[in-house]
């Protein structure tokens, strides 16, 4: 090999590298972020950053529906996620989590498998794209992280991929632990509420029990019991029903 090619070789190697020291340093700040909104933030940033492109977005199975959904996305508005469904069949990122492997599309106007629906609803354009599934602890598929429309004309390669999909699995973790942060301290709250009514019902117990009660007040304690177990009956309905 020339010394040119030496050069050169050496200097993709150094990029490489230094790109992987960024996915590192990257997927210490969003394992550490249990903000659910600003972690997805962070993770559209650096799959834009990392692989050179315009924008990114992030789309999850919601398991009931068995729909894809914007969480996520860069150059989209919260308005514009909500109202679009990306359907499983007939769409890039329905295929990548599908089949659990990443794809490359390098135009999108050849490509029948890309889904219209949401270019015309953004009036965003996008000329080719990169997705690649994003997977629990437990191996299980709950989404895709995309990267659209390649800088300087580009195009996705290898190291996109490989790239994308390190951010994919450390993203895949953290948006499971800061869920199970909201589950857990949602649950600290709920036990809160539930409590409220019990001290409430132990109280008029304790009264009802005592000798010396006036009977004025009896009734008005019935009362209060009847209220708090009404109450207490609501909140693990409502519990139930979340």
């Amino acid at each position: 090999m020339t010394s040119l090619g030496n050069d050169l070789a050496w200097e993709f190697l150094q990029q490489r590298m230094q790109r992987y020291e960024r996915v590192l340093e990257i997927s210490h700040q969003i394992t550490a972020t249990l903000d659910h909104n600003a972690l997805l933030k962070q993770i559209v940033q650096a799959a834009s950053e990392l692989t050179e492109s315009e924008a990114a977005s992030i789309l999850l199975l919601d398991s009931a529906s068995g729909e894809l959904r914007f969480e996520m996305a860069s150059n989209m508005s919260p308005a514009e996620l909500e109202r679009i469904v990306v359907p499983i069949d007939n769409s890039i990122a329905g295929w990548v989590v599908t089949n659990g492997q990443p794809r490359i599309i390098h135009d999108t106007r050849l490509e029948k498998g890309f889904f219209q629906n949401v270019q015309d609803q953004t009036q965003v354009m996008t000329r080719n794209l990169l997705a690649v599934p994003m997977r629990s602890h437990r191996g299980q598929v709950i989404g895709a992280l995309e990267a659209l429309n390649k800088r300087h004309q580009r195009r996705y390669d290898d190291d996109d991929v490989r790239t994308l999909m390190l951010l994919a699995l450390q993203a895949a973790i953290a948006i499971e632990n800061a869920r199970l942060f909201q589950q857990s301290d949602f649950m600290a709250e709920m036990v809160h509420e539930l409590r409220t009514p019990l001290v409430a019902l132990k109280t008029s117990a304790a009264l009802l029990l005592r000798p010396d009660l006036p009977a004025e007040r009896h009734d008005d304690i019935v009362h209060m019991f009847q209220a708090e177990t009404d109450r207490l009956i609501h909140l693990t309905s409502d519990f139930l029903d979340l």
